[in-house]
């Protein structure tokens, strides 16, 4: 079907704060993190640098590139910046100013898929996706 989102392909993802005024997932500047490459914000455009905001969807599972992306699918998103910019990845703890707003980890990238077991891998939900057939389309509705 049209529109369906495939493995291997490249996507960009707007967060849905404030009317859907909550910027582009984006590498920006070095991660102090340990294991770290870099540290991720969200930025006005996805296209704020050059691959910045591009992520490379990779199946968690074996899945091959063009098969298509599953409600309830493990994935990995990979960064672009650079060619390479790491795989989105938890990486140490929530500041204690972001756990009393509710967060849990701190992300960044990570040059490998899994800095550490099961750090770079997400499960992504799509909200309502017509047909309703458990199939991820452009411009669904998404939770990871």
């Amino acid at each position: 079907m049209a529109n369906e989102l495939r493995y291997g392909e490249q996507i960009h993802l707007q967060n849905g704060y404030n009317g859907w005024q909550g910027g582009y997932l984006d590498t920006n500047g070095h991660s102090g993190a340990s294991g770290g490459k870099y540290a991720v914000s969200t930025a006005d455009t996805p296209t704020r640098g050059k691959g910045t905001g591009t992520w490379e969807l990779l199946s968690a599972s074996g899945k091959g590139a063009g098969q298509p992306v599953m409600s309830g699918d493990v994935v990995y998103l990979r960064n672009l910046y650079g060619g390479d910019g790491g795989y989105l990845d938890t990486n140490g703890h929530a500041s204690a100013a972001q756990k009393n707003a509710g967060a849990k980890f701190d992300v960044s990238t990570s040059q490998v898929r899994d800095r550490a077991a099961g750090t770079g891998r997400w499960r992504i939900f799509a909200r309502g996706s017509a047909p309703a057939d458990q199939h991820v389309r452009v411009g669904d509705v998404v939770h990871l």
